[in-house]
This record gives C-alpha cells, structure tokens and sequence, in this order.
C-alpha cells in the first residue's frame, strides 16, 4: 500500500477507553512516524492533536442507524475529492456497521480494508439481511486484519472463500500505558494487590473474580487486596459486585476510569492481573489489549480461556487460563498465583518479553505498507 493515502474510520477513540479505540489510535500514531499518509475519522468528543491529520464526525461513537447514516453521509460529501489512491479502513465495529447497512448504495468504493475485533461475528450475523451485506462486504475487501487464531477461524467459517486475503496480527501494549523495559522485580510483599482493568460489565466477568476471592482460605484473603479499574457501564450489576464484596474480607477498591499516568502507577503496584472474562450472547473478547498492558508491566495473567484471549496470554507462560465453565479452576488459579512467588515472577518476566515483542509500528508496516 506504499504511497496510498488511508482513511481510517473509527466509531472509538481516547480519551474512552477500549480495545477498538487503543488500535485506532495506535496505528495512526505509528502510521505518522512512517511517513504513511493517514487521515482519521474519529468521533467529536475525541482528543488529537492540534493541526493534526483528523475529521471529527458528528457521531458520539454508538452503532445506532443515526450515527451509521452520519458517517456514509460525511463519506458521500468527500468520495468525489478522494484521490485514486485511497484505502479506506473499516478499523472497528462502529465504522464497519455503517458500509454494512448503506455501502450499496455506491456504485463503487475505494480498495476496502477491514479489522475484525471479534463482536462483530456475532453482532452482525443475528440478521440474515444483515449477515448478506456483511459477507457481500467482505467479497469486496482487499485486507481482512484480525487479531486472533480466533478470530481468522471465525471469518473463514462465516464467508468461506476469503481465506487468502485475512492477515493475521496480533497487537500490542498500548504505548501510553506501557510497562517500561528494564528489569525491575517486583519484591515479595505480605499484601498482594490483584487487579482487575475493563469496564464494569457482565462480560468482563469481576462478579466471577470476587466470588473466586470470596471461595479462598480465610488465610490467604487477609493477605489480599483487589482493585478494580474501568468505567461503570452496567449500574445494577455494579451494585450487585458491592453487595458480593463483603464476603471478600478484604480490601476492594474500584477506582473508576483513571487516566493514563494514574493507570500506569496501578499497574506498576499490582501483583497479579486477573480478568475473566465470560462470552455473552452479543460479544465476546476478541483478542485483548489489557492482557498486553498487564503482561507489559510483568505481572502475571489470570483468565479464561476464551475467544482470542489465547492469542494475547501463553498459557502456563505468560499466565494462567481457566475454563470458563468450570468456576472452581479460577479460584484455584488464584491460590496458585497467590502462594507462589517463583510463579508470579516467572509468569510475569516472560509476560514483558512476550509484550515487547510486538509493536504498534512492525504493525503498522504490515497492515499499511504490504501489498
């Protein structure tokens, strides 16, 4: 794609927090300082730099017909003025609804390129109408980025035939939030801080990780302390998490959404990251950027085994996963982390290796820069 001019479309973007919006913003980021010519698509209450390459929608980043209207709008006005050369990013769900439910309505599109998180598998296929624009789409697009095993299985079962055209990458650590390089250990401590990062949501599964904490010896609880980060999406269900608190016996803070620096400082205090993350009837974890962050900051992970998670922990090397439906596992993955020092060290040195590996800018070049 040298010398191409790219415009990527984004539902999602920082300061809100989220997998979708830590890609979007990452590979233009990277995309810059490789000279790559990127013009992004962002929602208004986004945050970029001044007299940087960016046009704010007038959409507040849902996937309502309104706000998919909005951007094939914004899209028709600029096509005519759109050099021959354009690639256009589909880089998350929001985006990619939007040409699902109006793209035919244009004789002709430029070369497409899509990333699939995962939801949309599941999102977009409940209505058959939906599913045929979907996979219509699909047949017309160059590039299908996915960022999981997972995920590359799914698009391959769901429009058969594409199979040469997805490219699988995984992500990274998103480079706000990253742990630095150095070797730092972590030194043993007769509190161990286990933190949760992800919105407050049934998906995320932290009424599974309290219940897990609650299910532990009463010994090793007063040697814990959970923290738990993210926005409150679902009030009911965070109220319920406060009532399954005080089975806990031990300290549990929800600090809400931090800001980058604030959320680096807590991932640098933890001891154990775990995330348990549960597939629902709409969604489910694609890949996982948080598990990256944590590894990056070398602790080690505990999860389910779930979706594309498997792509972003190395089981038994960078952390700990665990059957989903089987609850006893989590909380025995915890004691086991809990107890053992040697482990959470191990797990978690080889976490920040396996983090640094990848980067937002080998990304980039691959996705951008490949024919």
């Amino acid at each position: 794609m040298d010398n191409k001019k790219i415009i990527l479309i984004t539902n999602e973007y920082p300061p809100k927090r989220g997998g979708a919006g830590v890609y979007c913003e990452e590979l233009i980021h990277s995309s810059k300082e490789l000279g790559i010519s990127i013009e992004g698509w962002v929602p208004k209450y986004a945050k970029f730099e001044k007299n940087s390459n960016f046009i704010s929608l007038p959409i507040k980043g849902s996937q309502d017909w309104i706000c998919s209207w909005r951007i094939i709008k914004h899209f028709k006005k600029q096509q005519a003025k759109m050099p021959k050369n354009t690639v256009l990013h589909l880089a998350e769900p929001g985006s990619l609804r939007a040409f699902i439910r109006f793209g035919w309505i244009f004789k002709e599109l430029p070369e497409l390129l899509i990333t699939i998180h995962g939801s949309e598998l599941i999102r977009f296929c409940k209505s058959p109408v939906e599913s045929f624009f979907f996979q219509k789409l699909l047949k017309q697009t160059k590039t299908i980025h996915v960022l999981s095993k997972f995920n590359k299985e799914k698009v391959e079962t769901f429009c058969p035939g594409i199979k040469e055209r997805i490219l699988l990458l995984p992500g990274a650590a998103a480079r706000k939030v990253k742990g630095d390089l150095s070797n730092k250990e972590k030194a043993v401590k007769t509190k161990i801080k286990v933190l949760c990062v992800g919105r407050i949501h049934p998906r995320k599964g932290q009424d599974l990780l309290i219940e897990a904490v609650c299910a532990l010896p009463a010994d090793l609880k007063k040697k814990l302390e959970c923290v738990f980060v993210g926005p409150i999406v679902k009030k009911k269900f965070f109220r319920e998490l406060q009532k399954k608190v005080a089975g806990t016996n031990c300290k549990v803070s929800f600090l809400g959404e931090l800001a980058d620096e604030e959320l680096k400082m807590v991932y640098e205090s933890a001891d154990i990251f775990a995330l348990a993350s549960m597939p629902r009837a709409k969604s489910i974890e694609g890949f996982g950027f948080v598990y990256l962050e944590a590894s990056s900051h070398g602790l080690p992970i505990l999860a389910h085994r779930t979706g594309g998670v498997e792509d972003a922990v190395k089981e038994n090397e960078t952390g700990i996963l665990t059957d989903p439906k089987i609850p006893i596992e989590l909380r025995n993955g915890l004691e086991k982390l809990i107890n053992d020092f040697s482990l959470r060290k191990r797990l978690g040195n080889a976490g920040k290796d396996w983090a640094n590996k990848n980067s937002w800018t080998e990304i980039a070049q691959q996705i951008y820069q490949s024919d």
